[in-house]
């Protein structure tokens, strides 16, 4: 093979490579734009009051904003463009979506007060990825500060599905009203608050538990094909307790290390005295 050949070779080499890499790169952000375009699905379905299939927007965004972080850091492709493209998403998927599918569905018949209760959710979901972007993922560790938009999108979506398999349509009586508004200002209040709610990196499956965890995962995907629903609402349900769970705990490690710190103290004192 002549020099010339081998420059050549080498030179396309390195196109296939810089292509390779542009692909490799390009592939998050498609998924990130993947999850604008579902979020926005779910907001003209609210629009046409299509809840159920709003509904399943906002999960379908879900999943791709899962996808779209774990393929980034997979293929060592993160960039800031990224991550602010990401947060954007976020915005509109998990902050605008939610609550104008709430809206339509269960707040329009409260007049000014309905959009003010949608516009707080939606407010609180653009602070929370503000102090989530200022603060940075690692600041965060293996616990999030607050709930997480996607999760509380998530919420959102499952208790309407939930609501609806129960046979109860809008508009809702004053019980239903109450409880529907209640828990969806304090979802809200959730996500800027300092609640610590588990994060996946808490996961940490050793060989032993593989094939357990993969026969949990196996029945879990059966039970939520058959009644996507009600298990759905209850897996929301069991996430949204373990915030307040891991505060009282948290709370109360912290009164023991002091109990013990003031035994501590007062051993030093007699023993000295």
């Amino acid at each position: 093979m002549s020099t010339e050949e081998r420059k050549g070779l080498r030179r396309r080499r390195r196109v296939r490579g810089s292509d390779r890499s542009r692909a490799i790169y390009l592939l998050p952000n498609l998924i990130t734009s993947a999850a604008v375009l579902f979020g926005f699905w779910s907001i003209i379905s609210s629009i046409h009051h299509q809840f159920d299939r709003a509904a399943l927007f906002i999960v379908i965004a879900g999943i791709c904003d899962t996808l779209d972080g774990r393929i980034a850091r997979a293929t060592h492709s993160e960039s800031q463009f990224g991550v602010e493209y990401d947060s954007l998403s976020d915005m509109l998927s998990f902050g605008l979506a939610p609550a104008l599918l709430v809206y339509t569905w269960a707040l329009t018949p409260l007049g000014n007060r309905g959009w003010l209760i949608a516009a707080l959710f939606a407010m609180c979901a653009a602070l929370r990825l503000a102090r989530f972007n200022v603060r940075g993922k690692d600041a965060e560790g293996t616990r999030y500060q607050g709930m997480p938009t996607t999760v509380a999108g998530g919420i959102v979506a499952s208790t309407v599905w939930f609501i609806g398999w129960l046979g109860l349509n809008p508009p809702f009586d004053r019980p239903l009203a109450i409880a529907i508004i209640t828990g969806f200002s304090l979802l809200a209040l959730l996500m800027v608050s300092a609640v610590p709610y588990p994060s996946t990196s808490m996961i940490r499956i050793g060989k032993r538990q593989q094939y357990p965890a993969l026969v949990a995962f196996v029945l879990a995907v059966i039970a939520i094909g058959l009644h996507h629903e009600p298990v759905l609402f209850l897996v929301s349900i069991l996430f949204l307790a373990s915030g307040p769970t891991l505060w009282l705990m948290d709370r109360r490690r912290k009164a023991r290390a002091g109990d013990v710190q003031e035994d501590v103290a007062i051993e030093k004192s007699s023993d000295a005295g």
